[in-house]
C-alpha cells in the first residue's frame, strides 16, 4: 500500500478537485518530491508527471479510491484551509491515513498521517508531499 500511497499522492497534487476549485490547477508538466516514513522506514520519490486535460477533470476522491481495490474514501471535504480526507483500507494491508490537500496556484501541498497493518500489529505511516507546475505543455 505504501509506495502506492505515494506515487498516487504524488500524481494527486497535480491533479484538480473539481468540487473543490475548477481550474486551480491546469495541465502541464508538474515536479513534484514525496517524502513518507512506513514505521522507522523512509520513503523518497522525485520525479514530474504530465497531466492531461482528462487528469485533470478527476477528482481526488476518486484517484484515492483507485490507490488499492481495498481502499476507500469515507469522509472527504473541501474547507477553508485545503481539502480534508480519511482514507480506509481493508482487506490487506489494512490501514488509514488522514490527510489534508492545498492547491495555490501552481503550487499544491499533501500531508498525512496513519497506520498500515493489521489491527493487532501496525506501523506508523507519514507523508508529506509537493508539487509545483513546470510548464504549460509536457512537451
Amino acid at each position: 500500500m505504501m509506495h502506492r500511497l505515494t506515487l498516487v499522492s504524488c500524481c494527486l497534487l497535480a491533479l484538480p478537485l473539481t468540487a473543490l476549485a475548477e481550474g486551480d490547477v491546469t495541465p502541464g508538466l508538474w515536479s513534484y518530491e514525496a517524502n513518507a516514513a512506513l514505521g522507522p522506514f523512509p520513503v523518497q520519490d522525485i520525479g514530474t508527471h504530465c497531466v492531461d486535460s482528462d487528469m485533470a477533470n478527476t477528482s481526488y476522491e476518486a484517484l484515492l479510491n483507485d490507490i488499492n481495490d481495498a481502499c476507500r474514501v469515507t469522509d472527504g471535504a473541501q474547507q477553508a484551509d485545503g481539502y480534508h480526507f480519511t482514507l480506509r483500507c481493508a482487506g490487506g494491508p489494512d490501514g488509514e491515513l488522514n490527510g489534508r490537500l492545498t492547491v495555490k496556484g501552481d503550487a499544491a501541498q499533501l500531508n498525512a498521517t496513519g497506520w498500515t497493518g493489521s489491527a493487532k500489529q501496525n506501523m506508523p505511516v507519514i507523508l508529506s508531499a509537493s508539487a509545483k507546475k513546470l510548464a504549460p505543455t509536457c512537451s
